[in-house]
């Protein structure tokens, strides 16, 4: 947020040939949020509609490898030889900038470590970095099984991502399979947009060579993305809650505000693949 079976190709699929998912509570639907649907007879088929994933927390989780109480700034301060605190706040202040490309998360340690005392040599700050991004790369790397079969069972259907992240928690992308099953890829750090501003959906939907109206928008709702994705027209959106349910991250309250952005809310991978018609 088991293991993943990585870079093998899926053939045949352990999914039910039927799930359901969950409507948003919506004003039109009486608030009848919780309510169970079957998608088969909801709408119209989505089957070849382009994909757009998320990230973190909706194809990868750093929490399956994370251990209970690691606190990734916390160690990189200790690797670098300031104070928590001090560290904490640079990166509070700084990091619009680094999500968007605007500053690095080495030259971010380089200015504190140099702003408190401390050598600011190349070799002394890319330890400090290693924690920063250590469990992202252990996800990026080792992605769930479900998720690899999910893609797998879509191979000419046009998916693309669009995250936001810095620069160290996607170091390892090039060396992980879900890169050869997603193209094109916005990371928020390249493009210099982040959501859930309307200029990177737009980003996305352009690589893709589509309309946003032709779009299915699958995300866990951080960053308000699922909002974004509606202010920018976005055709279709899908709130996927497996991980943040898995993990309880999100209050009862936060899941009915990020759904109520959504046209469906699904909480299982069987679900997911359900409704995309894979």
């Amino acid at each position: 947020m088991g293991r993943s079976r990585i870079g093998q190709q899926i053939t045949k699929s352990s999914y039910p040939r039927r799930a359901r998912v969950r409507r948003p509570q919506t004003a039109e639907n009486g608030g009848l949020g919780g309510c169970l649907y079957d998608k088969a007879v909801a709408g119209r088929s989505i089957s070849r509609k382009p994909l757009v994933f998320d990230l973190f927390h909706t194809l990868v989780d750093p929490d399956d490898f994370r251990p209970a109480g690691f606190r990734r700034l916390e160690a990189a301060a200790a690797v670098l030889g300031v104070d928590f605190a001090i560290l904490q706040a640079a990166w509070d202040e700084s990091l619009p900038d680094l999500v968007r490309g605007r500053d690095s998360v080495r030259g971010l340690l380089r200015r504190v470590a140099q702003r408190n005392g401390r050598p600011a040599r190349t070799l002394d700050i890319a330890p400090a970095a290693e924690p920063l991004g250590r469990y992202q790369d252990l996800a990026l790397l080792h992605p769930r099984a479900e998720v690899l079969e999910l893609l797998n069972r879509m191979p000419d259907r046009p998916t693309g991502m669009l995250t936001n992240c810095h620069d160290r928690d996607v170091e390892a992308w090039r060396q992980s399979p879900l890169a050869k099953l997603i193209d094109p890829v916005v990371f928020s750090t390249k493009a210099h947009v982040a959501k859930p501003d309307d200029a990177a959906y737009a980003t996305v939907v352009a690589a893709l060579g589509c309309t946003a109206g032709d779009v299915v928008y699958v995300g866990n709702g951080g960053d308000d993305e699922l909002a974004g994705a509606r202010a920018a027209g976005i055709g279709t959106i899908v709130h996927f809650t497996w991980f943040d349910d898995l993990r309880e991250r999100t209050d009862a309250a936060e899941r009915e505000r990020r759904s109520s952005f959504a046209d469906v809310t699904v909480n299982t991978f069987e679900a997911l693949a359900d409704y995309l018609e894979v």
